[in-house]
């Protein structure tokens, strides 16, 4: 029973490294066990870490299993240069934003192993907090630079990238291994609920303000409707990890199941989770001070570096293993890896990005204008047609990419003017 106690926190530890995302990491053996397609499976080589030998030849395995991810790590010193020798801000939001990404992908792997030896409850919570520290960190720091738009953007935009581009990847590869692949329909049904909550507690405050014009109004019921939508991303947690964990437990464990022990132990894990989010938290203050540099020099909006680059750099590492399991036909687990993420980013770091400019006594609301809540509106509702039938392909891969690249070409080509583009009131207020 302890052994299967161990190995279930161990699957839920990787499988939420960017959200609370141990919702379907068990119910895939039930239902992405069965290949049912004609295709000619391709065997993927399962992981094959031998048992903990030390930190050292932890941290050296963690490198060398990552070559590409460790090797941007160089970009991490030279942003941190850039910003101090003053180069151009092209530059420095450069240097930046490709020194995030690795930074978001240690921040993951520290949580994953942290998360394994706290326990099942401890571990989901410590997940549930540094799942999308990243996003956090951006949202914060453009709020503390008053980039209120671009800081709303980020959230609508870390949504869409989670349930367009990073599922859309995984069901496109997965389908090229599989002619069709299975993954729970509750669990499926809990995250779109829970998308469509998102639709409707960001919506009803941009249409109070359409309405009313009344901005102060509007403000102060994005703050009240911040900290309702926070406690119910507190039930969220408890249905998870308390009420309904039997739901998301495994039946039966096999060898190939099994999951290798943590690369770092407990105190180096704590230790590198918390230098990185120091020198995370660095980064974005550069880049998002470089903001402004960036965009006169390269001539896109600030709604495109929002919605479209800036999400890039937070889901890139939950992208790469939502992807890797989809082609071992885990669906459950890349589904609760790209919807998980989503739900966390609307009930979790949305409010918590509102309550935060409370503190910091600046404008930032619920408030995502009518045009970004149609797309989100939209995208949800696709995703939710997509994932009724509990079955995907490469084809619904395709179509969700799709709609991914219509988004980014809209956004793409959006006026860089204040007074022009979508995120204009398009009816002036009332006198």
């Amino acid at each position: 029973q302890d052994d299967t106690s161990f190995v279930s926190r161990a699957v839920a530890a990787r499988s939420v490294m960017a959200s609370i995302q141990q919702a379907q990491h068990e119910m895939r053996r039930m239902n992405s066990a069965q290949g049912n397609g004609t295709y000619e499976r391709v065997a993927i080589a399962p992981d094959t870490k031998p048992a903990s030998d030390g930190d050292c030849a932890g941290c050296m395995r963690i490198i060398s299993e990552n070559m590409i991810l460790s090797s941007l790590l160089i970009f991490v010193p030279l942003g941190i240069y850039a910003q101090q020798t003053a180069m151009s801000k092209e530059f420095i939001f450069g240097f930046n934003f490709m020194g995030i990404i690795p930074l978001a992908w240690l921040i993951g792997k520290a949580t994953e192993d942290l998360a394994q030896q706290c326990g099942e409850t401890a571990g989901g919570l410590l997940n549930a907090t540094f799942g999308n520290v990243v996003e956090m960190l951006l949202c914060v720091a453009g709020i503390q630079h008053d980039e209120i738009a671009v800081t709303k953007c980020t959230l609508i935009g870390s949504i869409l990238s989670n349930l367009l581009l990073v599922m859309g990847c995984a069901f496109l590869l997965g389908g090229c291994f599989y002619k069709e692949q299975n993954f729970s329909k509750l669990g499926a049904n809990i995250q779109v609920s829970i998308m469509c909550l998102s639709v409707l507690a960001i919506g009803l405050p941009t249409m109070a303000v359409m309405q009313t014009h009344d901005q102060p109004t509007g403000l102060l019921m994005s703050r009240v409707a911040s900290v309702i939508l926070l406690l119910t991303y507190l039930g969220y947690i408890f249905f998870q990890l308390v009420t309904h964990s039997y739901i998301f437990e495994s039946e039966e464990l096999t060898d190939d199941e099994e999951e290798a022990p943590a690369d770092l132990s407990a105190i180096p894990a704590g230790i590198l989770l918390a230098v990185a989010t120091v020198i995370t938290a660095v980064c974005t203050e550069s880049l998002i001070g470089a903001l402004e540099g960036a965009i006169k020099s390269t001539g896109v909006s600030r709604e495109f570096i929002g919605i479209i680059l800036l999400p890039i750099i937070g889901n890139a590492a939950e992208h790469y293993t939502a992807v890797v399991v989809a082609m071992r036909n885990k669906m459950d687990l890349s589904l609760g890896v790209a919807a998980g993420s989503s739900c966390q980013m609307a009930l979790f770091v949305a409010p918590f990005t509102v309550l935060a400019g409370w503190c910091m006594d600046k404008p930032m609301d619920l408030d995502f204008q009518p045009f970004q809540i149609g797309v989100l509106f939209l995208c949800v509702f696709m995703c939710s047609a997509i994932l009724g039938n509990g079955q995907s392909n490469w084809l619904v891969g395709v179509m969700l990419i799709t709609a991914y690249l219509q988004v980014a070409l809209i956004y793409y080509y959006e006026p860089s003017s204040e007074t022009e583009g979508l995120l204009v009131d398009p009816i002036p207020p009332l006198d």
